[in-house]
């Protein structure tokens, strides 16, 4: 007697339906198109170093320039994050040769340079993180510590040949014990200098100091400029016209 009975087919269970059409996703058409997605991704994702680095605009480029470590950080973090970009954009520029359709062969080696893409986005990316972390650490640093600030004004008073001249400078979050010197020159018609003013003064255990000093003059000068140093270097400068 001959069995008539329809043999039973494999039951493919749910589970393996979803890894069949996750392999299938790994295509190599549809993988050129996530790395194209990626690095689009990259590109658009640059504005976060921005971010990082302002520290939701806690932080200015000028607390940055006042330490230049934290400077130089930021360049770092600049400098990885463009050669991010660099790799992004090189990615995604169009890059054609002949390929032979017939020639299953040709056609393996042109998704296989393609596919060679991969490890240049996922470099990038890596290079974003980078400059992010190290944008990051700059900024939190930057908020943290504590920026020196230097302020300097001249007052002038009086009438006719005399007057007097008054110079104010202070300075906070300086270091603890700098010597800060206030200089007052005066500069007449011809372009000679004369020094005016000259005083100085230690910051405390906070880095904050003040000074003040005043002159009595009867020489006319043109025009007046007062310097702050802190520890020899130039820290604030302001020149006032004569009126």
């Amino acid at each position: 007697m001959n069995d008539t009975r329809t043999p039973p087919h494999d039951v493919v269970s749910p589970e393996t339906r979803r890894w069949q059409r996750a392999a299938d996703a790994l295509e190599p058409e549809h993988t050129l198109g996530r790395i194209a997605d990626n690095a689009k991704f990259v590109l658009t994702s640059i504005t976060v170093l921005g971010t990082a680095l302002s520290a939701a605009g806690l932080v200015s480029i000028t607390r940055l320039t006042h330490r230049p470590e934290l400077l130089g950080l930021a360049v770092f973090a600049f400098a990885l994050s463009l050669g991010a970009v660099l790799l992004a954009l090189w990615t995604l520029v169009l890059r054609s040769r002949e390929v032979n359709l017939e020639n299953l062969k040709d056609v393996e080696a042109w998704y296989e340079e393609e596919l060679g893409k991969a490890r240049r986005v996922a470099v990038a990316g890596w290079l974003l993180c980078g400059g992010v972390l190290a944008a990051g650490v700059a900024a939190v640093v930057a908020a943290l510590v504590a920026t020196p600030a230097y302020q300097v004004a001249l007052q002038s008073a009086g009438s006719g040949g005399k007057h007097s001249l008054t110079a104010s400078a202070s300075a906070t979050d300086a270091g603890r014990g700098a010597v800060l010197v206030v200089s007052v020159t005066g500069r007449d018609a011809s372009g000679a200098e004369t020094v005016l003013i000259r005083s100085s003064s230690t910051t405390d255990a906070d880095g904050t100091a003040k000074i003040k000093a005043s002159v009595d003059t009867d020489r006319t000068y043109a025009s007046y400029r007062i310097v702050l140093s802190d520890d020899g270097e130039q820290k604030a400068t302001l020149t006032v016209t004569a009126p």
